[in-house]
């Protein structure tokens, strides 16, 4: 949820009990059934092959998304655990729809890998250039297609990977473990659900999707072992900052930004984007002073002043950093869609004023899954994307659309 400027710059016990013959007849029988007997698809069932890297898919169902760019989006991650003895780095990566003998849908270089690559330790942590010995990383990946129909029904990926120096000098690994490997994995379903229609949850001009989909920010990033599974809390997430389009400047203050009143964000008021009931508030956190992150703030308190809502169908809207005491809502209260929550400051984990939002499937803001949204009217101004404001391309009034990053929009007053 921290913003870092204004261009951008996640076993089962089985109780044994004493199986008669006939049990154990059906237990062969189905294992019969699996011609490849448990081989992944990819790899040969006549030789054994060395293949170093555990490559697992991260839940949920990635669900297709249109983005402002009128291409659509589909944001997943797959997490790969090191087992050689040696580091390893990832220097090509290939989508493959359908399975191992699929078309190449996508292909990333060593250094397109490398910036989609996060340790686990630290959320906020930057890229890594290889994977250490026991260690495992996220990949954080996005495909994009001109079409909901193109998006494939299923993905997996092909992966090179080398590798560095042994951490030991024991001879007889250097016979087993190859320098350069090409390995099958990451199976990825694709979600047969929609996104989540929502109205606006801020009024006016000049608002910018900063932090937001579908490139490498700190919330695609985000990936935290939480709620006992690694989580990508923030797929979807958006800072929402505001400038002036009227300045030939950028800037998201006015005088020299040491005030949070300075900030043209400071204190819009926050909209319902669905009808709903709240179901968390917190609105007695202070205020942070511009440009400094509170170093103290514990796991509970990154969202500052934040409220919840439960907007049916299994979907919760999350708004942080609220001005203390501004929650004009309270636990248990029905809201209409546009109704006033509160107002927006600079409360919790945050660097500068800006509303983080999101949407998930419970009322825990990083626990759950994160979930796409459409916002269903709002003007597509430009982007801030090149250190300036940039008009277009395709200006003009949008409708369910998830604003990408770095996009720059108007919504009704």
């Amino acid at each position: 949820m921290r913003k870092a400027s204004l261009v951008l710059v996640a076993c089962a016990a089985l109780l044994a009990a004493c199986s008669s013959a006939a049990d154990s007849t059906e237990s062969a029988t189905a294992s019969a059934d699996d011609t490849r007997g448990g081989i992944p698809p990819g790899y040969p069932i006549d030789a054994d092959v060395m293949a170093p890297l555990v490559i697992t898919t991260i839940g949920p169902e990635p669900i297709p998304v249109t983005g402002t760019d009128g291409k659509v989006h589909v944001a997943y991650e797959i997490s790969v655990l090191n087992l050689s003895p040696r580091p390893a780095t990832i220097t090509a990566l290939d989508t493959l729809a359908g399975g191992p003998d699929g078309e190449v849908v996508a292909s990333l270089t060593k250094d397109e890998v490398l910036a989609r690559t996060f340790p686990l330790a630290n959320f906020e942590a930057a890229p890594v250039t290889d994977i250490p010995v026991g260690g495992t990383v996220v990949l954080v990946l996005d495909g994009i297609y001109d079409t909901r129909a193109d998006v494939p029904a299923e993905v997996t990926h092909r992966l090179v990977t080398t590798y560095g120096p042994f951490i030991t000098q024991d001879s007889g690994l250097n016979a087993r473990y190859p320098d350069t490997v090409t390995q099958i994995g990451g199976a990825v379903t694709t979600g047969t659900g929609s996104p989540v229609k929502i109205g606006p949850p801020l009024a006016g001009d000049g608002w910018v999707a900063a932090n937001g989909c579908c490139v490498i920010t700190s919330h695609r990033g985000a990936m935290m072992a939480v709620g006992g599974r690694i989580s990508g809390t923030e797929r979807y997430a958006v800072d929402w900052m505001r400038i002036d389009v009227n300045k030939p400047e950028l800037s998201s203050s006015d005088g020299d930004g040491s005030k949070n009143e300075d900030y043209f964000a400071y204190d819009a008021p926050l909209l319902a984007v669905a009808d709903g009931t709240v179901v968390s508030v917190v609105s007695n956190k202070k205020d942070e002073p511009p440009h400094h992150v509170n170093p103290n703030l514990t796991f509970d308190q990154l969202g500052g002043n934040y409220a919840i809502i439960d907007i049916g169908n299994g979907n919760y809207a999350f708004y942080a950093h609220m001005i203390p005491g501004s929650a004009s809502v309270k636990v248990g209260d029905t809201v209409s869609r546009g109704d006033v929550i509160g107002n927006l400051g600079n409360s919790g984990n945050t660097s500068e004023v800006h509303l983080h939002f999101h949407i998930s499937r419970a009322p825990t803001p990083l626990s759950s899954d994160n979930v796409p949204y459409e916002i269903d009217g709002f003007t597509f101004v430009g982007s801030t994307a090149t250190d300036a404001l940039v008009k277009g391309p395709d200006a003009g009034e949008r409708t369910d659309q998830l604003p990408l990053n770095s996009d720059v929009v108007n919504f009704p007053k």
